[in-house]
């Protein structure tokens, strides 16, 4: 900086690459410690560079750099100038401003920070929601102390791993094993929350009466245990079907649920079935039941991209009312925002905009493919 500062100049421009997240903090110390002295435009390059775009002004920054449209990106991690005016609102980006973050490797498709972003402007909350692509637990720990970010959506694969680094943490959490939600307290400490419950029980409450309802969840890990603890809770009769028969009948053991045979699945009937597993996850082919499998007023399938998957549509077919994932996503999100900010969540506002999200999603898969044709 001193060489450039040599030459009179109206800014001096600095880009490094990025390789972890914390190379972010650091250009954003190098802004603040000297951005009062020198008319400074600092960022990083690359995808993990991505959050010094949105939050380099906020640090000192004069201003940032930005693609007219997806095609005419100059660098790696650019994003559109649309995206960081409409979603980050980065105008109003300033040193007040609170960072929340979703957090998980990978997070470059993740629909949270146009949801929460949205959620934040409606609320006016003078918040930003990024997304932190966390190579490490350690990078991203370090990244959450010193911006400091003040919550976090915790996403695959640190989940369970995250656990050990709370100070504190609810009852869900500790039941269900994982965390999604992370709250940084005034004093530094790391509070964890489970709201994948909550997204799971909130669309059913708003279809059925929960207790003594017969529901039967297929799978065994995280997203399965939220959900049968969330439902016991309610005091749901639940029932687990899962590939191993040894991880069934642990989560059934902890929580006091029973488990079922795939081959009896054809006599038995059920309330809801819910999809905790992954299969049918980016496609239309696959379905964890048969058609004939499927005896249930409702189907609720937690996957919601593809928006109707194969299971969904087979349930049409054999007359069953179904539950898309968007709507648990939209409501897990939902909780997490409360627990941030204190304040309702615009539950229509969010779901509005992540439906729109994935209808452009599908329509960007869709147009790809015909260009390949």
């Amino acid at each position: 900086l001193e060489k450039m500062a040599a030459i009179p100049a109206d800014f001096y421009k600095i880009v490094t690459t990025a390789t972890t997240l914390y190379d972010n903090v650091v250009m954003m110390k190098f802004l603040e410690k000297q951005s009062d002295k020198h008319s400074l435009i600092g960022l990083c390059m690359g995808e993990q560079g991505i959050i010094s775009r949105v939050l380099g002004v906020r640090a000192g920054s004069v201003f940032t750099f930005a693609a007219l449209s997806p095609d005419e990106k100059t660098a790696p991690g650019q994003v559109t100038a649309q995206e960081l005016r409409s979603t980050y609102r980065i105008e109003q980006v300033d040193a007040a401003t609170r960072v929340y973050g979703v957090a998980g490797d990978p997070v470059t498709h993740s629909l949270s920070p146009a949801i929460m972003n949205a959620a934040l402007r409606r609320e006016n909350v003078n918040g930003v929601y990024v997304a932190l692509h966390a190579k490490t637990l350690k990078d991203l720990l370090a990244c959450v102390r010193d911006i400091p970010i003040h919550g976090l959506s915790i996403t695959m694969p640190y989940k369970e791993a995250i656990l050990k680094y709370l100070d504190n943490m609810d009852s869900h959490t500790t039941k269900i094993g994982a965390c999604n939600t992370v709250v940084r307290a005034q004093d530094g400490k790391l509070y964890g929350f489970n709201t994948d419950a909550s997204g799971v029980i909130r669309p059913l409450e708003q279809r059925i009466t929960v207790e003594n309802a017969k529901i039967l969840v297929l799978g065994a890990g995280g997203a399965a245990r939220a959900a049968v603890f969330g439902l016991k809770e309610r005091g749901a009769e639940v029932y687990i079907l899962n590939r191993s028969i040894g991880a069934a009948r642990k989560l059934a053991h902890r929580a006091r649920a029973r488990t079922v045979k795939r081959a009896d699945l054809k006599k038995l009937t059920f309330d809801v079935i819910i999809n905790a597993t992954p299969v049918g996850m980016g496609n239309t082919r696959e379905s964890p039941l048969n058609e004939n499998e499927i005896n249930a007023r409702y189907v609720f399938d937690m996957i919601y991209d593809p928006p109707e998957t194969r299971l969904m549509k087979l349930a049409k077919e054999r007359g069953a009312q179904v539950i898309p994932g968007i709507e648990m996503f939209v409501h897990q999100a939902a909780r997490q925002f409360e627990i941030w900010t204190g304040k309702p969540a615009p539950w229509d506002d969010m779901l509005r905009v992540v439906t729109v999200a994935l209808q452009e999603r599908v329509a960007a898969k869709n147009g790809s493919k015909s260009k390949v044709k």
